[in-house]
């Protein structure tokens, strides 16, 4: 929740009721927002394998305007917003496929581009920012910004944006072979998601 306040306005003891209630009904007279709730933003990632590739078959919803207005599975999220990003994998034919993990890269980092690896700069605000929902239980990105996946149910998950400050982040993504243990049966790719804060 964010705060505006005004200058020169002082709320002293038992004057916090009245003076509250007259700026919180006066002020939207004037123009002036004082308190800002989040909003959520609700965008929805269709994936499939596709010519051995894991690639975006559909998107809709609330993704806003990326730099890149071409640029599949991009997600801006709007200040004071908070976004839920639903990824769902289409079953290709023959296999049976899930989600493996996904990896959230912040462009400040040095190493921006990664492949699962490690990651400097991934900050605990930048762990906090992020989750996908286990259950009742919130999973967090691990320090290099990963997410396990593979003890999902289905092949539906939602990670949930806070959007608490301004960044931009890469987001790479891997499905698998239910039943291969081998990395090399996986397939990746990395779309974009832009915080505003």
């Amino acid at each position: 929740m964010k705060i505006n306040s005004l200058p020169g306005i002082a709320v002293v003891g038992g004057g916090l009721a009245i003076v509250y209630g007259a700026l919180f009904f006066l002020l939207p007279a004037l123009g002036v927002a004082v308190f800002k709730h989040p909003i959520d933003q609700k965008a929805f990632i269709t994936l499939n394998i596709l010519d051995n590739k894991l690639k975006i078959s559909g998107t809709s919803g609330k993704r806003g305007k990326c730099p890149q207005g071409s640029e599949e599975g991009c997600v801006q999220v709007k200040k004071i917003k908070r976004a839920q990003i639903k990824f769902n994998l289409e079953m290709p034919d023959m296999k049976d496929w899930e989600f493996s993990k996904i990896q959230l890269v912040a462009e400040a980092s040095a190493n921006a581009k990664l492949n699962f690896g490690t990651q400097d700069g991934f900050s605990p605000e930048m762990i906090a920012d992020f989750y996908v929902k286990f259950g009742s239980d919130n999973r967090h990105p691990d320090k290099d910004g990963i997410i396990e996946l593979r003890d999902l149910d289905k092949n539906v998950f939602t990670l949930f944006d806070r959007n608490d400050f301004k960044q931009t982040y890469s987001y790479q993504i891997e499905a698998c072979p239910a039943n291969s243990n081998d990395p090399n049966d996986c397939k990746k790719m990395d779309p974009k998601v832009i915080n505003e804060g």
